[in-house]
């Protein structure tokens, strides 16, 4: 067996486990309200992300939802790009995306992030795109993530950014509180259910993940993952984050204006 041979058979490993906690995770989903632990309103969410983001994307090229779930989050972006498509691991989640978040402009398809080959065919199809990722890649083993980020690194081409934020150091206290203080959330315990464990990605591995030779750090920052969970107190939880906007290094290209 070849090492690309192994790297692969390991992938489909990682995929069969994600694709099976995922696809019940969403097949079993009904619509109830604070079913979806992170499912905020895009005004306390993408909006807030695109007003961090969208001067350095070019409106022009294609925005690629990467781990879109229902589409909560798609549906808004495409007021703002020209063409956008929603990807998740599990038909499920690509079905009820297709239901209740449809538009003209937008596409919902079944794309596995740790099948670098699959994100590289998607680039034949649509060239260079633009990425948002919203809370994605702390739900991956760590052993995962650099096959991650070549799949990303194919679909950015030489002109996309990638906009991601994911759950810092901080976040596991902040549930540990939680938990403690009021019990587990029940949008958050229906993951647990499912075999989801979700994790961090600590702030300090950003460069290591995706190196200086490679990537451009355009800009990163502080932020929070907003839930629909209320606590007694009237709050809803928001959860500990960090953003970052990135560009292949090959491209040398940085902020536009509109």
């Amino acid at each position: 067996m070849t090492s690309n041979e192994s790297n692969r058979e390991v992938a489909m490993t990682s995929t069969n486990r994600y694709l099976t906690s995922w696809e019940k995770f969403w097949s079993t989903t009904t619509g109830a309200q604070g079913e979806i632990f992170w499912d905020a309103d895009p005004a306390y969410a993408a909006q807030q992300d695109l007003a961090l983001f969208e001067r350095y994307a070019d409106p022009q090229l294609p925005l690629i939802d990467l781990g879109c779930g229902n589409g909560t989050q798609t549906r808004f972006l495409a007021d703002h790009f020209s063409r956008v498509i929603g990807t998740e691991i599990a038909p499920a989640a690509v079905q009820l995306a297709r239901r209740t978040n449809g538009a003209a402009n937008v596409t919902y398809r079944v794309l596995d992030v740790l099948q670098p080959d699959d994100a590289q065919a998607l680039h034949r199809e649509i060239g260079d795109a633009n990425i948002y990722m919203r809370a994605v890649l702390h739900q991956l083993s760590p052993s995962d993530h650099a096959t991650a980020v070549r799949s990303i690194e194919r679909l950015l081409g030489k002109n996309g950014i990638l906009y991601l934020v994911e759950l810092s150091s901080a976040a596991e206290p902040f549930f540990a509180k939680l938990i403690a203080d009021y019990g587990p959330p029940p949008g958050l315990a229906r993951v647990f259910q499912h075999q989801i464990t979700p994790g961090m990605l600590h702030e300090d591995s950003l460069t290591a993940l995706f190196r200086s030779d490679q990537f451009a750090l355009l800009k990163t920052g502080p932020s929070h993952i907003r839930t629909v969970h209320s606590l007694p107190t009237g709050e809803v939880a928001k959860v500990p984050a960090f953003y970052a906007i990135l560009q292949r290094q090959s491209s040398h290209v940085g902020e536009r204006s509109h």
